[in-house]
This record gives structure tokens, sequence and C-alpha cells, in this order.
């Protein structure tokens, strides 16, 4: 199937064409979008992606934020994905995804870095989880609106993004603003995210902590279920939140347009 490319102008607005590749050019404006830039950046190295089910999803899900994913995340994730339009945030490698049944699913994935988008629908492609020309891929920066090609989701993910994204919970959750006017009226997003403050670190959980912030990796040195929980509920009429360990898990819907 031949694939368009759209192309986002310096006004926000202004796309052209149709495909399976929505390419949201010029994105890096200020610097919270190049600090969301140099924490997405990490993700081009190849090694990081071959290990990071393993080690991220694994060891360090386990070990250091006392949080499971097969036994807490992954649930979390499947009772939140609808059928229809789902929009994936943050891809990583996909492991969400590939691990759940996406009958009558159409995949849209959304992320800064190309090679995690690439090799994220490579995965789901080549475990026969979706089909090529029917997922789309769109290269954008969420701290700004979606592209009008956009369809309304019926749900959307953002697994282990927030701790990632610069600032304040106050101005991660910003991206709920213009999220929700992309949501069906029925719709449902959910995620998870390592909080830094008012939960109990172990040693482990404040090594890796303390590298992802220095490196700039993290930025949640501040982050904490309550300021989350409150801020979802001035965007959502229906919010659900729990910690497990250092993980706060969450889901909303019934957006307020």
């Amino acid at each position: 199937m031949a694939t368009s490319t759209i192309t986002q102008r310096p006004n926000p607005t202004a796309f052209s064409g149709k495909g399976n590749t929505i390419r949201a050019e010029g994105t890096s404006h200020g610097a919270s979008s190049e600090a969301s830039a140099r924490g997405a950046a990490i993700y081009s190295q190849s090694w990081l992606l071959t290990v990071y089910d393993w080690w991220v999803l694994g060891i360090v899900s386990t070990y250091a934020w006392a949080c499971s994913v097969p036994q807490y995340t992954l649930p979390w994730f499947r009772q939140n994905m609808r059928k229809g339009q789902h929009l994936d945030i943050g891809v990583g490698t996909g492991y969400y995804l590939a691990k759940s049944d996406l009958t009558g699913v159409q995949v849209t994935l959304a992320d800064l870095n190309q090679d995690a988008l690439d090799a994220t629908k490579k995965r789901l492609v080549g475990e026969g989880k979706v089909k090529a020309e029917e997922t789309r891929t769109l290269l954008h920066d969420i701290t700004r609106p979606l592209p009008d090609s956009c369809p309304k989701f019926n749900s959307m993910s953002l697994y282990y993004l927030l701790h990632c994204m610069p600032g304040p919970v106050p101005a991660k959750t910003a991206v709920f603003s213009h999220l929700k006017h992309n949501l069906t009226a029925d719709g449902v997003i959910s995620g998870a995210s390592i909080l830094g403050k008012d939960v109990r670190h172990n040693l482990f959980g404040r090594v890796i902590m303390g590298f992802g912030n220095w490196n700039g990796m993290f930025d949640n040195r501040g982050d904490n279920a309550a300021d989350f929980d409150e801020a979802l509920r001035e965007h959502f009429y229906e919010v659900e939140t729990q910690v497990r360990g250092a993980i706060f898990l969450w889901k909303a819907s019934k957006p307020k347009v």
C-alpha cells in the first residue's frame, strides 16, 4: 500500500494527504519540547530497545518499583483498551500491544522517536498482531495538539511516559487539555507512571531514580499521586487511580469538553 506523508506546517492545523504514516514535523518549540526530545533520544539506541522488555519492564519494574508488569500494569492496559481506534503514546517497544488481543482494534502509534515507532510497528506486524497497511504511525511531540487528520479514539494509552516528560505535574498533565478532544464521548484514556514523591523507594529504586533524573531520561522527583489525580479530574468526569509500589496507575473517561 502506498504511503503518503502529512507534514505539519507552522500552523499546527494545516495538514494534507492521507495514508498510514503521519509526520508532524517542526514540533520542537521551546525548552519543554527540547527536554522532551532529550528524554526520547535515548530510545534511538538499538541496544536499549533490545533489552527494554527484560530490563525495564522485567527487572526494574518488579524490583525497583515493586510493581510487576504481568501482574498489575499489563492487566490494567488490557482492561482499558477498547475496540475501534486506539492511540498508543510513547510506544517503547510495543510490549503492551504485543501482549494484548488486538482483534477489532485499529492501532495508531505516536512517539517523538522514529526508531521506537519503526521498531514497534515491525514487532507488531512480525508477530501478526496488526497489518502494516492498517497501522498508522505519528512522529509527534505530544505536548502539542494532535494533527487534524487524527480520528477520535476509543481509547488512548500513556504507559511509562509521564515520568519522562519535563516539568512539574501540572506541566505534564497539560497534555490532557488537548488529548481529551481526540477521545470519543465514551472513550477511555489510561496509563502508568513512576512517582518520585510520597512513595517509598528502595535502594535499587533510588539508584535508578537518581540516574534517570541525572541523564534526562526522567523528570519526576516531584511527581505525586495527589497532583496527578487532581489534574485528571480537571479534564475528565470519571477518574480511577491506584498506587502499586512506586507506580501510579490511572484511567479516565467522560472528557470535559
